[in-house]
């Protein structure tokens, strides 16, 4: 997986959901911190469901706008 060094770029790589992996990078917290924080409804840029796993989904727009503080 190429790094994104950039907002921008992973607007341009994910337009629509930003994996986990990335968004807990570009937060410097780990995927696991990100996962718990999403079930837990902390975060307004996305969503936990627990199904027979949990599934989670980043809105990218959302997580590039929670960044910037905006």
């Amino acid at each position: 997986m190429q790094e994104l060094k950039t907002l921008e770029e992973l607007k341009e790589k994910h337009p629509v959901k930003t994996p986990i992996q990335v968004a807990a990078k570009f937060m410097e917290v780990t995927p696991r911190f990100l996962q718990v924080g999403l079930q837990q409804g902390r975060f307004n840029f996305g969503v936990a469901v627990e199904m027979k796993n949990w599934s989670y989904w980043v809105n990218t727009i959302r997580f590039i706008n929670y960044m910037k503080g905006v």
